[in-house]
């Protein structure tokens, strides 16, 4: 599982509004060695289609509901993050290898 920060800002009205209103979102996939990269890919685009889809639902309640055993070590339902980023879309190259953006 890995969790997202979305920024929770999905109403014209909070547009303008200076703040922090970030909720996180779970991604969770699941996968075997006879998984196919286009398999996970489409697991991935899905959860990721459903976790925008229900944004609004707080993160708080999403633990309530699962409630998973607790640790102040760490958080409750993942231990990874991924933040995304709105960048302009440009290739990249590293040394010999070049890098294109997956959309």
């Amino acid at each position: 599982r890995v969790g997202v920060p979305v920024a929770n800002r999905t109403r014209s009205e909070t547009q303008g509004l200076i703040g922090f209103f970030v909720n996180t979102q779970v991604l969770k996939a699941e996968f075997t060695t006879q998984t196919t990269v286009a398999e996970l890919l489409q697991q991935v685009k899905q959860q990721t289609l459903a976790a925008q889809a229900n944004q609004d639902l707080p993160f708080e309640q999403v633990v309530e509901v699962v409630r998973p055993q607790r640790s102040l070590s760490h958080s409750p339902i993942f231990q990874a993050m991924l933040s995304w980023q709105n960048n302009e879309t440009s290739d990249l190259a590293l040394g010999n290898m070049n890098l294109q953006g997956v959309a």
